[in-house]
């Protein structure tokens, strides 16, 4: 019954508040074993659960990592904005993305994630920009027909 609450779960969650949830739990997890270990004056298991708390650490940062880098690339796909290379022309890796450590997949660094989100901005600014010219015109349009309204409601009043 506990898998399929864990399920339940997930799915109601959004993605950002269980990563940030389970990023609390893994810390507040170690931090009890590590005391425990350190009130035993057990100096082995202390360094052995601090090494695993900070590969778990390094694992939940990558799943961050991949979460973000697949939300950014999305929009920037979604608006045909230019996304970072991940080589540079003379074939060294791009300040803008990172191959990860335990998964092996790549995902955007700060620089990159600040670049895409710049262009991001930038790109749907140009949007907002070319629907408000529209608004300018639209609004004085509907200044006219209902001037004209008001003006053919008084005219048939007259004539009546």
């Amino acid at each position: 019954m506990r898998p399929l609450f864990q399920r339940l779960e997930r799915m109601m969650i959004p993605t950002e508040t269980r990563l940030a949830w389970e990023r609390i739990r893994l810390g507040k997890s170690y931090a009890i074993a590590i005391a425990a270990a350190r009130a035993t004056k057990d100096n082995e298991k202390v360094e052995s659960l601090q090494r695993d708390h900070r590969i778990e650490i390094d694992l939940h940062d990558e799943e961050e990592d991949e979460f973000i880098t697949r939300k950014l690339l999305g929009k920037a796909r979604r608006l045909r904005v230019p996304i970072p290379h991940r080589h540079n022309e003379d074939k060294t890796e791009s300040e803008h993305w990172y191959e990860g450590h335990y998964t092996g997949s790549w995902y955007l660094t700060t620089r990159g994630i600040t670049t895409l989100r710049d262009e991001i901005r930038r790109e749907l600014k140009a949007k907002h920009e070319a629907r408000s010219q529209w608004m300018f015109w639209l609004t004085g349009l509907t200044g006219v027909i209902g001037s004209l309204t008001g003006l053919v409601a008084l005219l048939i009043s007259k004539a009546l």
